[in-house]
């Protein structure tokens, strides 16, 4: 195998390095002060490299030197080559120091609208050339895409136990389940509601599969009163807005619901015994190797954590 190009085939870089200056100096003498090594040692490099390749790049003159056509061919190529090699490198950088990047986020319904999205508001504020994508499903297929490294990280509210081994689990934060109502609504009036007189007005909830419904329905049950929907909606805001138009009492996390109790179109009613809670758990996959875009946004949501 010739001395300039490897086993596999390729060119010597480093000899081609040495010709690009040479061709863009028009002198040894120039490129080997540019290149803070001896004369003698970049002739030897470009004579090997015209051996590798079976051609003469250089016309040695008394005063410098002339590229052949073909050494203009390799000169063009070796520029889109370098510039290239600066290009990675430049991007490489900006990556490090976080000017650019990309996140792909999940999470499930709750934490998907109401605290994700001003989560990586907050992080992008600090680093704003990183893009960032939320994408908000339910909880397995979160955990799916996380598993099979679609998702960089993920917000859930069901603790998946089961893929314990693949997955690093944190707890975020608990979520608060109430109950809702429009401040018109008679049952609003009623001061201490018991559960049974909560279910027999009618419950409005989420569909079957969100985990708010299942932890306010498990916890009704716990206390004694059979929950009973008598409507079901696909997202939390069309629960609020059901429940403020006096079509029942709505199940929502309080997460979501500050700004109408402030503007009071909504009131939290006191029902006895009422304690609904879940845990939010941050999800990422083990073992896995991270970019800066993604280290820097893991380590910027654990430090939101309540408390921390």
């Amino acid at each position: 195998m010739p001395a300039g190009i490897a086993a596999d085939g390729q060119l010597n870089f480093h000899q081609l390095y040495i010709f690009y200056a040479v061709a863009s100096r028009g002198s040894f003498s120039r490129a080997a002060e540019a290149l803070e090594i001896t004369q003698p040692a970049v002739s030897i490099q470009i004579q090997e490299l015209e051996k590798s390749m079976g051609v003469t790049l250089l016309h040695r003159r008394s005063r410098g030197v002339r590229v052949t056509e073909i050494g203009e061919t390799v000169f063009a190529y070796a520029q889109q080559i370098f510039s290239l090699s600066d290009k990675l490198l430049e991007t490489v950088q900006e990556l490090e120091d976080l000017k650019s990047g990309h996140l792909t986020v999940g999470a499930s319904t709750t934490p998907g609208e109401f605290i994700l999205p001003s989560a990586i508001g907050g992080f992008r504020q600090t680093f704003p050339g990183i893009q960032a994508e939320l994408i908000i499903g339910n909880t397995r297929t979160i955990i799916q895409r996380l598993l099979t490294r679609e998702m960089d990280l993920g917000m859930v509210g069901e603790r998946p136990e089961e893929h314990s081994a693949d997955l690093e689990m944190v707890h975020f934060c608990d979520d608060e389940i109430v109950v809702v109502a429009a401040p018109s609504d008679p049952i609003a009036n009623v001061g201490r509601l018991t559960p049974q007189q909560v279910v027999e007005h009618g419950v409005i909830v989420r569909e079957h599969g969100s985990a708010t419904r299942q932890a306010a329905e498990s916890h009704l049950a716990a206390l004694g009163a059979e929950p009973h929907a008598v409507l079901e909606l696909g997202s939390n805001q069309a629960v609020k807005q059901a429940a403020a138009a006096g079509g029942g009492v709505g199940v929502i996390s309080r997460l979501g619901i500050a700004a109408e109790v402030k503007a009071q179109m909504l009131v939290v009613l006191e029902i006895e015994g009422w304690n609904c809670r879940r845990p939010l758990t941050l999800v990422y996959p083990k073992d896995r190797y991270l970019s800066p875009a993604q280290r820097a946004f893991r380590k910027y949501m654990l430090a939101q954590r309540p408390g921390i």
